[in-house]
């Protein structure tokens, strides 16, 4: 703002005046940056008549040589020259009756330029007008026309309805799935929450699909608010231990979402639709008629095939022991794998994590919805009704413990023949009168031609086969 060599003192008896004009931008990014407004800065920032600058020099040395007694001295000192020459700015008269929605004729347009000031010419409806440097404002067409509005009057200009197609509102087919999931998982008996999208570090890292950055806020207002989310559960984890806290047990939750991880190397995160659910206490109250049924694994896992089933993935979904994921329990949790990529995960809380958040039993899952609206999906058709009857066969199987469902009825699909219209697993039994590390399943496989009727040699063919596959492939021991 000057310095004491510039000063002037009690002594001063040459005095320096000065008046120039400063590029607006430099000098408003200057003051921000240093925060040192003052009342040149704020002058120059929004820009000076450039026509002026000598006349403000002239009037500054009358005033100080009247009533500072001093004596002016002749002429001026230019470093740089300005040219204080008009701007020149040419308009149609169709141009402004189009965009103001007027009528206007030309003498009516000519009259409010000369109120303004302005030296103008028209020929045929095209003017020619030269703004002065007073109003260094006005530089395009859009701004003569805007003066043009204001001496006219506001409210002189009618009113008219805007004249275009009329477009029929509809969502768009991702819209429209994510909306019937929503719809979906309602009409299964869950109710949607919405959760803050801000959280802790060890919130946002727990339950994660895959391996990410964290996103940080540069000043967060809660220590519980300064991490982007990277999964949805742990919303939901804190809204039923909020319910529980106030004696609400029973609880069906679900939330659909913007998680965002941020790949290593990357400044901004992605931002990936999510859905997941909470489950916790009883599914059917109890009642004289019926005693009460607590959620278990089954039943959220039955909530997530009808959720997956109504994309009509293409590809074959596969779960997968999930046992690498400390908040869940090791025991009941599974991976979601489609075409190699993991989609989702379901299972239990782990018990000492139940314990920390003070929680009863819950069972939370959490699907990628982005993953499963890019995924290839099937055209559902209309089939007719079976003309010829369906025949079954039955089948029981001893095996060890860590062979699954998955890979049984991945080996009778496989060995089915082309007669196989389903395998459908109705028993399970692991109990004293299996030996340790075994188990038992039973299955019914229904076979089914539609151009004639299966004969018992055809069906024992296909049957045979599939006992054979089950011995050989998964050791199995047929009961």
């Amino acid at each position: 703002m000057g310095g004491l060599n510039s000063e002037i003192t009690r002594g001063t008896t040459t005095v320096a005046i000065e008046a120039a004009m400063f590029a607006r931008t430099p000098i408003r990014k200057t003051a921000l940056r240093y925060n040192l407004r003052s009342e040149a800065s704020s002058r120059f920032e929004k820009g000076i008549d450039v026509g002026s600058i000598n006349k403000a020099l002239d009037e500054a040395a009358r005033l100080m040589a009247e009533l500072g007694g001093g004596e002016v001295a002749t002429g001026t000192i230019s470093a740089s020259h300005v040219d204080p020459e008009p701007v020149e700015v040419d308009i149609s008269l169709d141009r402004i009756n189009h965009i103001l929605g007027t009528d206007l004729d030309a003498d009516t347009v000519t009259g409010l330029f000369d109120r303004l000031g302005f030296g103008v010419s028209e020929a045929d409806g095209l003017f020619s007008v030269l703004v002065p440097t007073r109003r260094w404002d006005i530089h395009i067409e859009a701004d003569l026309i805007e003066e043009v509005a204001r001496l006219y009057g506001f409210d002189n200009l009618p009113s008219t309805l805007p004249t275009t197609t009329m477009t029929v509102g509809e969502f768009t087919a991702s819209q429209a799935r994510r909306k019937r999931s929503r719809k979906l998982l309602e009409g299964l008996g869950l109710t949607q929450i919405i959760s803050y999208a801000l959280t802790t570090p060890a919130k946002a890292k727990a339950f994660a699909l895959e391996t990410c950055e964290e996103t940080h806020v540069a000043f967060p207002m809660t220590e519980d608010h300064q991490t982007l989310r990277r999964n949805l559960v742990s919303g939901l984890v804190d809204a039923v231990a909020y319910n529980v806290a106030r004696k609400q047990t029973d609880l069906a939750l679900y939330e659909q979402g913007r998680i965002f991880p941020r790949s290593a190397g990357h400044t901004r995160p992605q931002e990936v639709e999510y859905i997941a659910g909470a489950l916790s206490g009883n599914v059917i109250q109890a009642g004289w008629h019926q005693q009460a049924k607590p959620v278990d694994f089954y039943y959220v896992k039955g909530i997530v095939d009808s959720l997956i089933a109504d994309y009509r993935l293409a590809g074959h979904v596969e779960y997968q022991a999930l046992v690498d994921e400390p908040a869940l329990h090791p025991g009941q949790s599974a991976k979601l794998v489609l075409d190699g990529e993991v989609i989702g995960l379901i299972g239990r809380l782990h018990p000492q994590f139940e314990r920390t958040q003070k929680i009863n039993e819950t069972f939370v899952f959490e699907l990628n919805l982005d993953a499963l609206l890019s995924a290839t999906r099937t055209t559902m058709t209309a089939v007719p009704a079976p003309k010829f009857p369906a025949v079954t066969r039955d089948i029981a199987i001893q095996v060890t413990r860590n062979i699954t469902n998955a890979e049984i009825q991945a080996v009778i699909t496989n060995n089915g023949g082309k007669f196989l219209r389903d395998a459908h697993l109705f028993d399970v039994y692991s109990g004293k009168k299996l030996a340790p590390g075994l188990k038992s399943l039973a299955y019914t496989l229904t076979y089914q031609r539609k151009d004639a009727t299966l004969t018992d040699d055809e069906v024992n063919k296909a049957f045979d086969k599939v006992e054979a596959a089950l011995k050989s492939e998964l050791g199995a021991v047929i009961r």
